[in-house]
């Protein structure tokens, strides 16, 4: 599950739910989910503290079988089989994930409302990741779809365009974004006006099961929906900020991240965290779980506030994750997130990205000023 704690209620207990208390707004598909009764107050999770969403399963959430859909006895370029190249590229893996620690800062005490104090996690090093017989982006299902659903603004559609374009990078695939879907798709009874709030809701569970399910592309890693109205996932939930499935589809809202089009600073702040809830998300359908021990993407939050905190580069060991996964050579990827965050003026980030790219070109550490991590 991504940065979210879900509360007892939907019927499918493999939906990653995320969501946040009213008064908090959004983190990424990994926020706390708010209850509807009137215990909401700032920091603080609505209802009793949850146990910890990663579950353990012979199965990863996801996609239900690992390596989703690697071609039977398909080998790499390099002509080596596909299992000596995987155990190679573990191996510098490692390499870097001992290179790279002196650049991390850690994660910390969590503060009383924060994800770590109101969740038991024992985290995921790099090694049970391998040993958990990852679900992976290769073989025929090698292809993040997004799809935007109803309407947006110019602004809006760009930040799903870069976003689209971002993981594509960030998960050494290709990302192709769909012509979109009307909301029509959605009957009157799956949309409801919020009992106190009034805005316009769609119900999440519908898309997934009767909008997304239906048209998943055969080779998708994932399909997922960005939509701009707000979403709730059935009874007694306020709202939820997206809901994924082990379907391999997801829908992911905008809504609560922010206005993109009332200033260039507000635009960058709603793509950061609309890269943030995407990168993260994905990251859970293939199989890695939350990071407790250093400031990651991969941490889970209870609120906008910690989200913010947190950095949209991965810690080395849930970097190796990713690239093992992927099949992707760390240099060249973080060159890639580097010209993509210069280019959207995301300067925390490229500067993130260029301390752990010299260090795996081998120059010098910087002291602890120098961690990468986040102070936003």
């Amino acid at each position: 599950m991504g940065r979210t704690s879900s509360r007892p209620g939907p019927s499918r207990a493999s939906l990653l739910i995320a969501a946040a208390a009213s008064v908090v707004a959004a983190v990424l598909l990994t926020v706390f989910l708010a209850s509807s009764s009137s215990r909401q107050e700032v920091g603080v999770q609505a209802g009793p503290p949850l146990p910890p969403p990663e579950r353990p399963q012979p199965e990863p959430e996801g996609f239900g079988v690992p390596d989703a859909g690697r071609t039977p006895g398909a080998a790499p370029s390099s002509g080596k089989s596909a299992g000596a190249e995987d155990r190679e590229r573990a191996e510098r893996l490692r390499g870097l994930i001992a290179k790279l620690g002196p650049l991390q800062k850690e994660l910390g005490q969590p503060g009383p409302s924060d994800w770590l104090a109101n969740h038991r996690e024992p985290g995921q090093t790099f090694e049970q990741y391998l040993a958990c017989g990852p679900t992976r982006p290769t073989g025929r299902r090698n292809t993040l779809h997004v799809e935007p659903l109803g309407e947006f603004t110019a602004t809006q559609r760009r930040i799903v365009d870069l976003t689209a374009e971002f993981m594509g990078i960030y998960f050494n695939v290709p990302a192709k974004v769909g012509e979109g879907l009307s909301l029509d798709l959605v009957p009157a009874e799956a949309r409801r006006k919020h009992p106190s709030w009034g805005m316009d809701q769609v119900l999440s569970t519908y898309v997934l099961e009767n909008v997304l399910f239906p048209r998943l592309p055969k080779d998708a890693a994932a399909y997922i929906a960005f939509t701009s109205v707000d979403l709730w996932p059935g009874e007694d939930w306020n709202f939820v900020f997206g809901q994924a499935s082990d379907d391999r589809v997801g829908v992911w809202s905008l809504y609560r991240f922010g206005d993109p089009d009332k200033s260039e600073e507000d635009f960058r702040l709603v793509l950061l965290r609309t890269l943030k809830l995407a990168t993260h998300e994905t990251g859970h359908m293939f199989s890695a779980a939350h990071c407790t021990a250093w400031q990651c993407n991969m941490n889970g939050c209870n609120t906008q506030g910690e989200s913010d905190r947190h950095p949209l580069a991965l810690c080395p060991e849930c970097m190796a994750k990713v690239c093992w996964a992927a099949r992707a050579e760390p240099a060249a990827r973080y060159r890639k997130l580097i010209e993509f965050c210069k280019r959207e003026g995301l300067e925390p980030e490229v500067a993130m990205y260029e301390k752990l790219l010299g260090a795996v070109e081998g120059k010098a550490l910087e002291s602890s000023d120098g961690f990468v991590g986040s102070d936003r």
